[in-house]
């Protein structure tokens, strides 16, 4: 329990703070413990700081799985519209996007590397599943055909690039922007 706890409140605290404002007396005091007790569960920051990363990447490997998993009568258009706007709203109020955007873009040196090799990873894997839907739109002749991965590298950033956007949204926005959005794509590849 207190191990979790810690994550959590490191997450957040890292997510608004940043790495280098954030103190162990900072993490102690948010979990309701003495500074010394961190030390009995982490080694330090930086292995609290990991933790808190590795951590994020499992929940997000486990939302892309959930995210692209569908029943195969499932119309291609509709299972990319679900993820475009899923994903999208996953990254509104979300403490592990936060983090993640601030330690991709500006990340503590001695994760730089490790950081930028597996964000890579998640970009590979989850456009890997956009490009797999995209063929198989193709094979039952709902989109016209193009390569899959061109059109999978224009769905992925185009998703990325919203979700970036998408805390200065309110709620109405989203749903008309996110509808229009994808529209304006879908008109691009559906076979009329």
């Amino acid at each position: 329990m207190t191990k979790n706890k810690i994550l959590q409140e490191s997450l957040g605290l890292f997510a608004k703070k940043g790495y280098f404002e954030t103190s162990m007396g900072d993490i102690a005091s948010a979990v309701g413990i003495k500074k010394a007790s961190l030390y009995s569960h982490y080694a330090g920051k930086e292995d609290i700081f990991s933790a808190v990363y590795n951590k994020i990447l499992i929940d997000y490997s486990a939302f892309i799985k959930e995210l692209t998993t569908f029943n195969k009568d499932i119309q291609s258009q509709d299972r990319l519209k679900f993820i475009f706007n899923r994903y999208v709203k996953n990254c509104k109020n979300n403490v592990q996007m936060e983090f993640w955007d601030r330690y991709y873009y500006y990340p503590p040196k001695y994760l730089k590397d490790y950081i930028h090799e597996k964000t890579e990873e998640t970009e590979k894997g989850m456009m890997k599943e956009i490009e797999k839907i995209i063929e198989e739109g193709i094979k039952k002749e709902e989109f016209i055909q193009k390569d899959s991965s061109d059109v999978a590298l224009s769905f992925y950033y185009m998703m990325i690039g919203f979700a970036m956007s998408v805390k200065f949204y309110n709620d109405k926005d989203i749903e008309k922007d996110l509808a229009r959005c994808f529209n304006v794509f879908l008109d691009g590849i559906e076979k009329k």
